[in-house]
């Protein structure tokens, strides 16, 4: 058995197929990796495995922490807004805003672990629920408008949500320091996907957002999601060789280069979107900021997880992958 196929045998994050309504086939990247996906008849109802649907309830409840601490952000910079429509003092020395802050990196946290359990395709979308309770605490305690048409996108956010969370298949990929190092970093996708990335942001950075930042809010949230994809992709891979270090006693993993750059580009990256998404706040209300915000995300982050990873190689029709 070589290295690929361990990766995904008697995998503990990923459930496995089981009745006639399902089937499995293997996939084969470029560079040799090799896992298998799981494809539902199109007839039945596709059935979460049990760490995937521990997957979605940190999600959930890590997404339902992350408004919290929005709004209290939003909240400091309308306080700290002067009578010229400026800022009074710099936002980092405000104490409410260090407490939305410290909220705000605990709902990561678990956002970071859900990664361990789900594939992105997965965690992402589900992100969307802080949506909802966004739309309450603007609304109620913020003061901000909230329309039929609000409504009406919330309603759209959470069927889309469901749409994928059913929908999407089982891809059984146990990501470690070795399958990282010898399959996914040398994979053309990976050099792709870092290229666009470092290329877009400073374009971006220079030609768009000064011109524009303060009349289109997607804007800064465009900039602040392409740069979240990287902390969503260094998260898939730090949190599922930490779920596999808790697992296996193989703490050697968590000191791997791999492991310790993963972190590095996780700070990096989440202090720099999220003060991008500050800057956001400072000239739009949340009901507006946050909606866009978590689209713009989940788009990004989705697709970033699917060419890294090869999340979308199991998104096949059954009779094709059959014929395989």
């Amino acid at each position: 058995m070589n290295e690929s196929d361990s990766s995904w045998s008697d995998n503990p994050h990923y459930g496995v197929a089981d009745g006639p309504s399902e089937y499995n086939f293997t996939h084969t990247t470029s560079t040799g990796l090799q896992f298998q996906c799981f494809v539902h008849d199109i007839s039945s109802r596709p059935t979460l495995s049990s760490d995937n649907k521990m997957g979605i309830a940190i999600a959930m409840s890590a997404n339902a922490v992350i408004p919290m601490a929005l709004n209290l952000q939003k909240y400091s910079h309308l306080r700290n807004t002067g009578p010229d429509g400026e800022p009074i003092k710099h936002f980092t020395r405000i104490p409410l805003w260090w407490l939305g802050i410290i909220g705000m990196i605990a709902g990561e946290f678990f956002n970071l672990l859900a990664y361990g359990y789900a594939p992105t395709a997965i965690v992402a979308p589900v992100g969307a629920v802080g949506v909802f309770f966004n739309g309450i605490i603007a609304t109620v305690f913020v003061k901000e408008t909230f329309t039929r048409w609000h409504a009406l996108g919330l309603v759209a956010i959470a069927a889309g949500v469901v749409m994928v969370v059913s929908s999407v298949p089982e891809v059984q990929l146990d990501l470690t320091s070795s399958l990282l190092w010898t399959y996914v970093l040398p994979d053309p996708r990976f050099w792709v996907y870092t290229v666009v990335l470092c290329a877009f942001v400073p374009c971006w950075m220079r030609l768009v957002v000064p011109l524009h930042a303060k009349r289109h809010v997607l804007v800064y949230l465009t900039l602040c999601a392409t740069i979240s994809s990287a902390t969503v992709v260094a998260s898939r891979a730090f949190s599922s060789m930490l779920t596999d270090a808790i697992a296996n006693g193989n703490w050697l993993e968590l000191v791997h280069p791999i492991s310790l750059s993963s972190l590095v580009v996780i700070a990096a990256t989440a202090i720099s979107s999220t003060a991008y998404l500050n800057k956001a706040m400072m000239h739009f209300g949340n009901n507006e900021v946050v909606p866009v915000y978590y689209t713009t995300f989940t788009i990004a982050s989705v697709a970033a997880g699917g060419l890294v990873y090869s999340e979308f190689s199991c998104l096949v029709d059954p009779e094709s992958a059959a014929a395989c």
